[in-house]
């Protein structure tokens, strides 16, 4: 059976399986605090077709796996990923999750 497309607005640590649909509306990498010269993450806002957003980091472990997959601008369908609380909130997005890769 076809796991069913949820939006952004839907997702909350009740249930572990997610489908969205998402556009990457900004990416940028974050450099390692003790040396620029790495990586620490990869943040990403994803917008649904609803227009709700939500933030997404990637973890340094999983950046050579990502790093040349995703691009701003472009749509994609997710369907693996953690949740977990952000700590400051981030008024623009209106949202207290995000999503961990």
């Amino acid at each position: 059976m076809a796991m069913a497309i949820n939006y952004v607005s839907d997702i909350n640590p009740s249930k572990e399986s997610w489908k969205i649909i998402v556009r990457v509306t900004h990416l940028w990498y974050v450099p390692s605090y003790n040396n620029p010269s790495e990586l620490q993450s990869i943040e990403l806002v994803l917008m649904d077709e609803k227009g709700d957003k939500i933030q997404v980091s990637i973890k340094r472990s999983m950046i050579m796996t990502y790093r040349n997959l995703l691009n701003e601008g472009e749509s994609y369908t997710l369907m693996t990923f953690e949740l977990g609380s952000i700590v400051e909130i981030i008024s623009r997005l209106h949202m207290h999750t995000r999503l961990i890769f």
